[in-house]
């Protein structure tokens, strides 16, 4: 609907005049009331005139299917028709024409289908074979009806009539057929002052059209509409609304004719919509027109009325109403002197503007009031460099500072109204949202720590309650703490250094001493046995013992040292040239003896071509590497034994990457302490209960040594069944000299 007329629809004139439209409903009903029964009558009307139509064309051509029979089967046993000769044979036909001159011709016709004469002339080269009637008597039938469209080439529908003519022995000599025009029979329809537009159709039982009234030649032949043929088909009669083949919407009544055997024909009137329905609607325009008028007449005079008495008042507290909404507190109806319910509404309306008046005056005063207020929360609001927020339990923003919005990249008027929580990250979300949840439960206020975006923030929450105690608010303050909590870490992580540094100092110490004092007091006990006892047999072994002592403390110095230049950096990655074999065969030299003392065998796994390898690197400290791995090896082994091995696992021409393992059967690593191995001064026994003796840097040099020379250093182990050290290395092959 258009605005404007909604505007008038729901104006106070327009709902009288709907309401004086509305009084008028019942006449417009009862005209459509009747109008739908008169439809309903007519319509009864024209199935019966249909119906009585169709039913005298059936009955029509019933009687005639009658007489024919009659008529037929007299003259096929006339004994001039029965014995006549062909050539003899159309003057006694012509006789019998112009005796029954409705037959449009009489027909002598041989048994193959051809004409042996007519009563009246037919065109050439004739075969009636497939003329149902014919067909029906050459089959025994003593009396046959057919329907066709051609008159045996003379044109126009014709209902066919045959019957044998049989020879003194019972053979069928010939079929004699009448030919009955269907427009004879169709004559009784035009008599039925049915009215104008009205058909009459003679269809077969495929729907094909055999005759229509009026005639038009255009439709002979043609299909019925499907729907119509398809109940045809089915053998149903029927009657109801129809689209003709003319495109005319018609009233048709269905009669089954039965004058024929084999073929079922049906009579078919239709009467046109608008002559079914011409009398109705006429009568209802005359109603309508009539009710129009009454309409208007009633519509002007209520109009005129109720402007005086209702429309005027009621236009005069309209304006007024819309000056007091526009801010004209000043305006009034006028209205007060009025009797009756305008009068009261005049009055009451008057007062009202009065009242809204006063309260406007007090209203911009306490306005005024408020907005100073405001600024002056608003100045201490905003001086505070904590993020403060008013929030709705749900998270929704109602008022913050400028701290609190700029955080979020945001400025108070933007966030104003939005839910903080679309803020917040997604993993604290959840968190935020539980703790409002119990802030509202519990009604106490609450204090926790909440990290986001690589920030710490102290946030408090206190619950705000409505004159009922019901919590209606939150309010949140939070202050970023990430500076204080980086000074707290970075004190708790140098307390923790200082405390492990202690620890690994007291640690070394421990270690150091039992160490150190161990060989020393055998050194010293030596010594002293050595001077007390001067046995030349006894001071060999004495000795022996004494340089073992010192071969120890000089490797425990060494360790200590080594270790101690790798942390400041003095030791050196030399580049020369250098084959394999150079580092590896030295080390089967030397640690075979020392395995073959514990009971242990040594094995050095590498390939001849593997051991003439030239390589660009440092030998002395790869050779210092795999000495601590293989000290550590032998020194963990009781029983079983070492084994050292290399193997190239990929080698061009610019790079050739060695691994070299050591492996061993001895006491292995449990889980737990396999990734602390390599820090210096480890050892998974106790300093003063261990039974292995050593400081706990061996490892841990060759790591360094390891990743000093571009490599890496693995190990895999497990308790009780050894331990395997990997060391992975890439070089470059050595310049041919």
């Amino acid at each position: 609907m258009p605005k404007g007329w909604r505007h008038a629809a729901d104006s106070l004139h327009g709902m009288l005049m709907g309401l004086v439209a509305l009084t008028l409903l019942p006449m417009l009903a009862l005209s459509l009331i009747s109008h739908v029964r008169d439809r309903a009558q007519e319509r009864e009307a024209a199935l019966a005139d249909a119906a009585r139509a169709a039913s005298l064309v059936a009955r029509t051509l019933g009687q005639e299917t009658t007489n024919a029979r009659t008529f037929l089967e007299l003259l096929a046993a006339n004994p001039l028709v029965a014995g006549c000769e062909p050539a003899a044979c159309q003057p006694v036909l012509a006789d019998f024409a112009r005796v029954a001159v409705h037959y449009k011709n009489l027909i002598l016709v041989r048994p193959d289908g051809t004409v042996v004469a007519s009563a009246r002339p037919l065109s050439q080269d004739v075969n009636m074979a497939e003329d149902q009637a014919v067909a029906g008597a050459l089959q025994g039938q003593s009396f046959a009806v057919g329907v066709s469209t051609a008159d045996a080439g003379q044109g126009g529908a014709v209902v066919s009539y045959a019957a044998p003519v049989a020879d003194k022995g019972g053979r069928i000599r010939m079929v004699l057929v009448a030919h009955l025009s269907v427009s004879e029979a169709a004559k009784i329809f035009e008599e039925a002052a049915l009215p104008q537009g009205t058909t009459l159709v003679l269809a077969s039982q495929g729907g094909r059209i055999i005759y229509r009234l009026p005639e038009a030649p255009r439709y002979t032949g043609a299909k019925l509409p499907e729907e119509q043929a398809t109940m045809i088909r089915s053998g149903q009669e029927m009657s109801g609304w129809g689209i003709g083949l003319d495109g005319v919407e018609r009233y048709y009544v269905m009669k089954r004719l039965d004058i024929c055997r084999d073929e079922v024909c049906y009579v078919r009137v239709g009467i046109p919509r608008e002559a079914v329905y011409a009398e109705s609607a006429a009568k209802l325009t005359r109603h309508l027109i009539g009710l129009g008028c009454i309409v208007l007449l009633v519509l002007g005079l209520s109009r005129a009325w109720a402007r005086r008495r209702i429309l005027e008042p009621s236009a005069r507290m309209m304006d007024t109403v819309r000056a007091l909404h526009a801010g004209d507190y000043t305006a009034r109806s006028g209205l007060g002197g009025q009797k009756g319910e305008f009068g009261e509404l005049g009055r009451a309306l008057d007062h009202m503007a009065e009242a809204v008046e006063r309260h406007k005056t007090q209203q911009e005063e306490a306005r005024r009031a408020l907005f100073e207020s405001e600024e002056r929360l608003r100045a201490i609001f905003n001086a505070s460099s904590d993020g403060v927020l008013l929030l709705v339990p749900d998270g929704q923003v109602l008022a913050l500072n400028e701290s609190a919005a700029m955080r979020r990249g945001k400025t108070p008027e933007e966030l104003t109204g939005q839910n903080i929580l679309d803020f917040i990250p997604g993993h604290v979300r959840n968190g935020r949202r539980a703790r409002y949840e119990e802030v509202v439960q519990t009604g106490s206020p609450m204090r926790f720590e909440e990290e986001r975006e690589g920030r710490t923030y102290a946030i408090r929450l206190h619950p705000v309650r409505s004159e009922t105690g019901e919590i209606v608010q939150i309010a949140s303050f939070s202050r970023d703490i990430t500076e204080r909590k980086l000074s707290e870490r970075a004190l708790l992580s140098a307390k923790e250094e200082a405390e492990s540094a202690s620890q690994a100092k007291s640690a070394f110490l421990a270690n150091m001493s039992h160490e150190l004092r161990t060989p020393l007091n055998g050194l010293l006990g030596m010594l002293q046995l050595l001077r007390e006892n001067p046995a030349p047999q006894e001071q060999g072994e004495y000795l022996s013992w004494a340089t073992q002592s010192a071969q120890h403390i000089t490797r425990l110095v060494n360790d200590i040292l080594d270790y101690a230049a790798l942390g400041s950096g003095q030791t050196r990655i030399e580049m020369r040239p250098f084959r394999l074999g150079e580092v590896l065969m030295p080390l089967e030299v030397e640690y075979a003896p020392q395995a073959q003392m514990k009971g242990l065998s040594f094995t050095l796994a590498a390939g001849p071509e593997l051991l003439d390898l030239s390589l660009q690197g440092d030998p002395v400290h790869l050779t210092q590497l795999l000495r601590h791995l293989l000290d550590n090896a032998i020194k963990f082994t009781l029983r079983g034994g070492v084994s050292l091995s290399a193997q190239a696992t990929c080698q061009d021409e610019a790079t050739c990457t060695l691994r070299i393992s050591v492996a061993d059967t001895g006491i292995g690593i449990a889980p737990e302490f396999a990734a602390r191995v390599f820090e210096p001064f480890t050892q998974v026994e106790a300093p003063l209960t261990k039974s292995f003796a050593g400081t706990g840097l061996g490892l841990a040099i060759a790591r360094e040594l390891a990743r000093r020379m571009g490599g890496s250093l693995e190990v895999q182990s497990a308790p009780g069944l050894g331990s395997t050290f990997s060391l992975c290395l890439s070089f470059q092959p050595a310049p041919e000299a």
